[in-house]
């Protein structure tokens, strides 16, 4: 057969790939593993390896070299891939401009979530979005920062909400800030400044301490500040990575925790002590939207982005006053 008939076989052959093999490349060629794969794509590995071996049988060409250490792609892999990823790119235009066509705005939106302290404001600002766009589903997913910015960059995430700790370094990132505050240390019976604290700490590290899990960002400045100090972590600690039950933890275990102003009852705020706080700058919290820069995104999605970056700073520092 000459090269245009193999052109003409490859054509006819490429009208019978489907978007799910693209979908299934993509994702055995990103985990490199059918395991992998297949928790992503949530099917079986059996029903992904049969989905690339169709994919392989249609093009008439071998994806992936199958060993006992997983799936290594050959040289036609990527560019099988990147073709799949401009298909589905050019396909998510192409929804836009008939959604646009049509008036209607839909799709989904993706919200990743890890700062507490924004939370009753991004409810409000999402309840208002979907008033504007009724027929958007919204989803909110809260997880660990780390995980947050990893969904955010492999594009499983839209925007999301997180505390900026070190996160000015990462050039991928467009940040607006929401919200600034500071913390002190408490406790159900007593509270302290954290340089009170710090000062003090050969003492305070023997309390019983209730913190946050690694890679939450309030731990994660808490423990930078303790060994730029060259002082050694808590001997005793409750780690949680969810505010649910947190006050009755604190209340029964009678712990220690690191404190954001926000959280103090409002009616405490109001009962000012003759004592003020020093604050502790390398405890400043700032946290409010990021997203990706460089990113197409549809039109909805940008309109949210918008709508939140344009919400007002919130500063509690000013709380800085609490009853001992």
């Amino acid at each position: 057969m000459n090269r245009e008939g193999f052109g003409l076989e490859s054509c006819r052959a490429m009208k019978n790939m489907k978007l799910r093999y693209l979908k299934v490349i993509e994702e055995i060629f990103n985990a490199q593993s059918l395991v992998g794969a297949s928790s992503k794509l949530n099917l079986t590995p059996t029903a992904v390896s049969k989905a690339c071996l169709e994919a392989e049988n249609i093009l008439g060409l071998k994806l992936f070299t199958r060993s006992n250490s997983g799936m290594t792609p050959t040289d036609i892999c990527l560019p099988v891939v990147e073709a799949g990823r401009v298909i589905k790119f050019e396909l998510e235009k192409l929804a836009c401009k008939v959604n646009e066509f049509k008036e209607i705005k839909s799709g989904v939106i993706n919200i990743g979530f890890q700062a507490p302290a924004l939370e009753s404001r991004m409810m409000q600002v999402i309840s208002a979005l979907k008033m504007k766009y009724s027929s958007i589903k919204i989803r909110v997913l809260y997880k660990e920062r780390p995980i947050i910015i990893d969904m955010l960059e492999k594009g499983d995430l839209d925007f999301a909400f997180v505390d900026f700790f070190q996160l000015n370094q990462n050039d991928k990132l467009n940040l607006s800030v929401m919200h600034c505050d500071n913390c002190f240390a408490a406790s159900r019976a007593n509270s302290l400044s954290l340089p009170e604290l710090l000062m003090g700490w050969q003492e305070n590290r023997c309390n019983l301490w209730v913190l946050p899990v690694k890679g939450i960002a309030l731990r994660e400045r808490f423990d930078a500040i303790l060994s730029a100090r060259d002082l050694r972590p808590p001997l005793n600690i409750i780690e949680y990575n969810s505010s649910v039950g947190l006050n009755d933890l604190f209340h029964y275990s009678n712990g220690w925790g690191i404190v954001p102003f926000y959280t103090v009852p409002l009616e405490q705020k109001h009962f000012l002590s003759e004592r003020r706080y020093e604050l502790l700058d390398e405890m400043k919290l700032e946290s409010g939207l990021i997203w990706l820069k460089n990113r197409t995104r549809l039109p909805h999605i940008e309109d949210a982005i918008r709508m939140f970056a344009e919400n007002e700073v919130e500063n509690t520092e000013s709380g800085r006053c609490f009853p001992t």
